[in-house]
């Protein structure tokens, strides 16, 4: 199925993919080449110079910039770390302040659902006082005219 797509491929896009193929394995037979040591001498020099490779022909700057590159990296691995650790207890402190204001917000909200109700039951029961007054009115005026009826009835 791979070589179907390589087929579809135009001529252009088939010498790009080739000539990175041979630049890769290139630059791997050099690398591999240098770290055995069987690089042409001069060449294998520089190679060790520049990779700090240890080996026949290894120069004091060869080393000492192996160093200082190790020294380096280590350097940012601990910043890394530290920069990490420090974005953690920011996240933590985050994290644990929106706890906080959710737990002010919670309670904010149920004294507000409680002075509601509160309010919600007062209002209730002033319209049954209302409503019950109205019943007993309209009792009282049904009483005094059946009464009314009654006397005249008699």
């Amino acid at each position: 199925m791979a070589l179907s797509g390589f087929m579809g491929l135009g001529l252009a896009a088939k010498i790009a993919i080739g000539a990175g193929a041979a630049a890769l394995v290139g630059v791997a037979g050099a690398g591999a080449a240098g770290a055995a040591g069987v690089l042409p001498e001069d060449v294998q020099v520089v190679f060790n110079e520049v990779t700090g490779h240890p080996g026949n022909n290894v120069s004091e700057t060869g080393l000492e910039n192996s160093e200082f590159g190790q020294q380096t990296a280590e350097d940012a691995r601990q910043k890394g770390e530290e920069k990490r650790e420090a974005a953690l207890e920011n996240a933590e402190e985050k994290r644990q302040a929106g706890l906080e204001n959710a737990a002010e917000h919670a309670q904010t909200g149920q004294e507000t659902a409680g002075e509601n109700a509160g309010a919600g039951q007062e209002t209730a029961e002033e319209k049954s006082q209302a409503g019950q007054e109205a019943a007993e009115g309209a009792g009282d005026i049904a009483d005094e005219k059946s009464q009314g009826k009654d006397a005249a009835g008699d």
